[in-house]
């Protein structure tokens, strides 16, 4: 039910009327008294009224003025049924006592229009309320990824405990347009990195290139445990003796790099990322079904959290083909290396692997990251800080893997007696040379000292040389 403005102001008269009624119990009779005395003066003085016709005129245009928005005496305001408006502006309300006021027609306007100024200051009034808005999000999503940093394991030296060798000012000049970071990755007991990965980070270009370096390779492992510097065996065991920071050594001792950053991750953090991606699509070939199962479970049996000491489930594979692997499947891919490409042909798939994970984030919405971020990331090991990995954000979608290799470029299966079986260089110096085109395009680089000196003592123990390249 609706009510027009008329009806609140006969209300309005006969609530008035009522209380004088209230107070002056005689006011009827006097209201008649003057109303007599009102229609004798009126007829003495009949035939003596005077007055100009634009007097009469403007008192009966006063009268119509006064009259016009009354309701008619004996109309019931709260009639339902009735629906008559005003030539003028007229409104009807839902309440009574609290006058809601709403357009009686779509034609009618029931606020008056603001003023150019009042319509600025509510321009500026909504602007603000924008910006504090979106600084509020911006503080509660700050908190919210500080929060999930902080879940990470922080490295246990420093950046000025890294070693790195007496490079010339021209290959420190040729690999400042790069940011290289190193990637371990641990084995199922989390002694040795089966995965030693170098990603070069063209920071203009954005193009990336990952390099594997074979756990086998023979070369020098500074022992910082024993201090013992001279010592010479597999990649691997400087992560075995001396962790993330005996591993960042290594690579920078023997390659002439000068990386300080590193990212470690075990099994179970990849497995996860596989998982909330999706899993892989891989073909797997029949050459590999020998293996595959046996790894599958060996790495379930071995996959475990570092936060949780909880494992993955998974199955074992039924054939050969093209097919979507869980998480669990795709480490056991990555692990496989015998008859099938040996070491090479393992850091081939892992790269491959890295590869498609990093094509599936860049179209992640920020929703499922931060949910990967959730899990991953008590199962990391870096010293990249929040700020840096904020900087790499904005870009991701236009980093591309552009280059994979393995390292070394020239080597021959071996059997030395300290170490076993391993991979020997053929020329550790040239191919450092190499390996500085590749990634910085430094055509020029000589190698330093310290590299050459190794690659005459890998030769000196081994009996192998770049001589014996037969390509």
């Amino acid at each position: 039910m609706k009510y027009k403005d008329e009806d609140y102001e006969y209300e309005r008269r006969r609530r008035e009327l009522e209380q004088r009624k209230r107070v002056r119990p005689d006011a009827g009779a006097a209201a008649q008294r003057r109303t007599s005395q009102s229609r004798t003066a009126q007829s003495r003085s009949g035939s003596q009224r005077t007055g100009s016709t634009r007097s009469a005129a403007s008192g009966a245009a006063r009268k119509t003025s006064q009259t016009a928005g009354r309701r008619p005496m004996g109309v019931d305001p709260y009639d339902r049924t009735r629906r008559t408006g005003t030539a003028g502006r007229s409104y009807e309300y839902e309440d009574m006592s609290s006058r809601k006021r709403q357009p009686a027609s779509a034609g009618q306007k029931g606020k008056r229009p603001l003023s150019p100024k009042a319509k600025k200051k509510r321009r500026i009034r909504r602007a603000l309320f924008a910006v504090e808005g979106l600084l509020l999000v911006l503080v509660i999503a700050g908190v919210f990824v500080i929060s999930l940093w902080d879940r990470i394991q922080p490295p246990t030296f420093a950046e000025k405990d890294v070693h790195i060798n007496d490079l010339s000012e021209q290959t420190m000049e040729s690999m400042s347009g790069y940011r290289t970071i190193a990637v371990f990755g641990r084995d199922e007991v989390g002694t040795h990195s089966d995965v030693i990965m170098i990603v070069n980070i063209n920071n203009e270009t954005k193009e990336v290139s990952l390099t594997s370096v074979l756990r086998d390779t023979y070369w020098n492992v500074p022992d910082i445990t024993n201090g013992i510097e001279d010592k010479y065996a597999k990649a691997n065991n400087a992560y075995h003796t001396g962790g993330d920071l005996g591993a960042l050594n290594a690579l920078n001792k023997n390659l002439d790099l000068s990386i300080t950053e590193y990212v470690t991750v075990n099994w179970y953090a990849v497995a996860q990322v596989v998982d909330l991606l999706g899993g892989m699509e891989i073909d797997v070939p029949e050459s590999m079904m020998d293996e595959i199962n046996g790894y599958i479970t060996n790495t379930q049996e071995n996959t475990i959290s570092d936060a949780t000491g909880l494992g993955k489930g998974t199955t074992q594979i039924d054939g050969p083909g093209l097919q979507t692997l869980d998480g669990v499947q795709t480490v056991a891919y990555c692990r496989i290396r015998h008859n099938n490409g040996g070491d090479d042909g393992r850091t081939q798939r892992q790269r491959e692997v890295v590869g498609m994970i990093l094509e599936k984030l860049k179209q992640c919405s920020p929703t499922k990251l931060i949910e990967i971020c959730n899990a991953v990331f008590p199962e990391v090991s870096t010293n990249l800080t929040l700020a840096d990995v904020l900087a790499l954000v904005p870009d991701v979608g236009k980093y591309s893997i552009t280059s994979m290799s393995a390292f070394p470029y020239h080597q021959v299966d071996a059997y030395v007696e300290s170490s076993g079986s391993v991979k020997v260089p053929l020329g550790l110096a040239e191919d450092v040379t190499e390996l500085h085109a590749n990634l910085f395009g430094d055509t020029s680089y000589t190698p330093s000292s310290t590299v050459q000196q190794i690659s005459n003592k890998i030769e000196e123990l081994t009996g192998y040389s770049a001589e014996d390249r037969t390509e």
